[in-house]
């Protein structure tokens, strides 16, 4: 495909992580502006395979600063995408793995940053950890606890304090970001449970989430190239929140079956997390559940997203409802349920 300028002042932009779940519905909406594209990548001829010759590709690794030598020259934008997630637990080899990609990595490209106008970090509100407020706002008080989580919110603070002498940061939290093509399946382990006509619900609260469909993200970070304001934070996810058990119902309405809701005591849950968690420390092997988990499950985690309406110009398109329609829609497609 061949993409036209329409009248927009092209930017010189460099992605890093382009060629990720997130990049394969952003990096296009960057092209179809006519912005030229340079993509930071490990390996090029993967990466061809994917874009072609829409972009210029800078062969490197955040992890290796020589490897970067020239990655921004001519650059106007650079949006940073590259990260290591996950839910380890905090041991100190963990700390180190994620501090190695996501704090020095992010410190390697910001050297190389020499006479850019914006740097759009793409940080998380799992920087923020577990928050009571609600909604949630960019200013509610961040406790991190993972080694992801920890890691991301040392990035968003060392942008802020290279903000204050003049680097143009920008940082960006989407809640998770899922979709259709997503790897990690966000809605795979619901579904087949819905499938089997079991839903267990913890606790006696609502459980409300809000995620962000990965179109409605890659909206929101094409706006950035000319919107929002160098130094802020920005909260990006849906329009509204929707309860756990009305995530199970959409499931169930999309397979066409029934299902029976086991609620379960949010405080045997805890415990029975807390056990498992130790047990596998112990083992040196990842808990398949964690405290933390069940926390995150039983709050609500209501955002409000008018800092990004405003100052973005963030337009929410899918609703929650609609965006696991499609999800699960797309699961059946591919005969994974």
């Amino acid at each position: 495909k061949v993409y036209k300028n329409e009248g927009r002042k092209s930017m010189n932009i460099l992605v890093t992580g382009g060629t990720g779940f997130i990049g394969s519905y952003f990096v296009p909406l960057l092209l179809e502006q006519g912005h030229k594209v340079r993509l930071l990548v490990r390996d090029e001829k993967r990466a061809k395979e994917q874009f072609g010759e829409q972009c210029e590709y800078h062969v490197g690794d955040v992890t290796d600063k020589r490897s970067l030598k020239g990655c921004c020259e001519k650059i106007d934008v650079v949006f940073h995408l590259v990260a290591k997630s996950g839910n380890e637990l905090p041991t100190k080899e963990n700390f180190e793995i994620y501090r190695s990609i996501n704090v020095i990595g992010t410190k390697n490209i910001i050297e190389e940053c020499n006479n850019i106008k914006k740097f759009i970090y793409i940080s998380s509100t799992a920087a923020m950890g577990l928050v009571k407020d609600n909604p949630i706002t960019e200013k509610s008080k961040c406790e991190p606890y993972l080694p992801y989580q920890v890691t991301k919110y040392e990035v968003e603070e060392l942008i802020r304090e290279k903000c204050k002498n003049g680097f143009p940061g920008i940082i960006v939290r989407p809640t998770k970001v899922y979709g259709v093509n997503e790897a990690n399946y966000s809605y795979m382990t619901l579904a087949k449970l819905v499938k089997k006509g079991v839903f267990f619900k913890i606790g006696k609260g609502n459980n409300f989430t809000s995620n962000v469909y990965v179109s409605d993200f890659a909206q929101a970070l094409v706006k950035l190239v000319d919107n929002g304001r160098i130094g802020e934070t920005y909260i990006i996810t849906s329009e509204k929140s929707i309860d756990f058990i009305k995530s199970g119902q959409v499931i169930a309405d999309e397979l066409g079956v029934d299902f029976k809701v086991i609620r379960v005591p949010a405080w045997f849950m805890i415990c029975a997390a807390t056990v498992e968690e130790r047990i596998f420390l112990l083992l040196g092997k990842k808990p398949i559940v964690t405290k933390r988990n069940i926390l995150m499950t039983i709050q609500d985690r209501i955002y409000d997203i008018s800092k990004a309406k405003d100052q973005i110009g963030y337009q929410p398109m899918v609703t929650m409802e609609d965006g696991i329609k499609k999800v699960i829609d797309w699961y059946k497609e591919e005969g994974l349920i």
